[in-house]
């Protein structure tokens, strides 16, 4: 099964989370009273091609890759994380979010087999 097929239930159950959040789905009507919407739930689809390329990438870097290619695989996805969420003036990707998408990137980074894999050395979500 590929990197992928591992984690898109995953991906898929973070952006459904979001999207209830964002939209107020899980509030009832007399709640809604004073609550307004965080971001604009339209902007999910971004957040998960972002995500879903990250596995895409991880399934092509091949067999048991070096260490640098994983790593950069992963810097690259955590600056275009940074550079979506700076463009939604930090709303959507909030340090809770910023954990998860951490450790999903994380275990799916070790699906790879790469060698000396370790979260001491796997680039950080700051």
């Amino acid at each position: 099964m590929s990197i992928r097929a591992t984690f898109q239930p995953s991906v898929d159950e973070f952006i459904s989370t979001l999207e209830e959040f964002a939209t107020g789905s899980y509030l009832k009507d007399d709640e809604k009273d004073f609550w307004d919407e965080p971001f604009d739930a339209k902007v999910l689809p971004d957040l998960r091609k972002i995500l879903e390329s990250y596995l895409d990438s991880l399934d092509n870097v091949g067999e048991a890759p070096e260490l640098d290619a994983v790593n950069s695989i992963a810097q690259n996805t955590l600056d275009e994380l940074e550079k979506f969420n700076t463009k939604h003036h930090g709303a959507v990707v909030e340090p809770e979010e910023k954990e998860e998408i951490s450790q999903l990137m994380f275990d799916a980074a070790k699906l790879t087999g790469a060698s000396d894999l370790s979260e001491e050395a796997f680039p950080e979500f700051e």
